[in-house]
């Protein structure tokens, strides 16, 4: 054999091997950026579920507290001021996508609702004029009756970074919160 022959060869090998990698290299990586992406969208999606619920919790909270929260001339403060909190709480979270005030009074992405329940029945909280199906909301010291329930609703839309194949753009995330009225007291320092 000609000497020059057997170093040329293995030369030519690893050339070819180099590219083949190279090849294998640009076939893998999109692949591990697309599991990237979606992973952290997947991170983005509960983070923004929490968020939402804890907001709602906020607001169906606020309004369960203080049963004279319900008489009619108090019912439009409350819900403005359960509105303010739900909303303060998303904006707070940096939820990518919010829309509303920048004072956080009034949001549209999450959107809020807010009902009283009792007995299968329900009201809009706006529209709460001192009863649901008969049930005086603000009747909280006779024990032996149940009380009425303020129910909160979030609904959210959340815009992922890749859309890709079957998964979709935006999903709509909605959390509902219950809670039943009370008279609790704030503790005095």
């Amino acid at each position: 054999m000609h000497p020059v022959a057997t170093i040329v060869r293995p030369f030519r090998r690893r050339s070819a091997r180099r590219g083949q990698s190279v090849v294998e290299f640009a076939m893998v990586v999109p692949l591990l950026m697309i599991m990237v992406l979606a992973i952290a969208d997947f991170g983005r999606l509960y983070a923004s579920a929490v968020a939402i619920e804890s907001a709602a919790r906020e607001a169906a909270d606020h309004g369960s507290f203080d049963a004279s929260y319900w008489l009619p001339a108090n019912v439009a403060d409350t819900v403005a001021s359960m509105e303010l909190r739900a909303c303060t709480a998303a904006m707070g979270s940096h939820l990518a996508g919010y829309q509303g005030a920048s004072d956080g009074s009034t949001c549209t992405n999450p959107s809020f609702q807010c009902s009283l329940e009792w007995g299968g029945s329900s009201v809009a909280c706006a529209d709460y004029v001192g009863s649901v199906a008969g049930m005086d909301c603000t009747n909280v010291v006779d024990k032996t009756l149940d009380t009425c329930t303020v129910h909160v609703r979030l609904d959210y839309e959340f815009r992922t970074i890749l859309a890709f194949g079957p998964l979709g753009v935006a999903f709509d995330i909605g959390r509902d919160s219950r809670y039943r009225v009370a008279d609790l007291t704030a503790p005095t320092p």
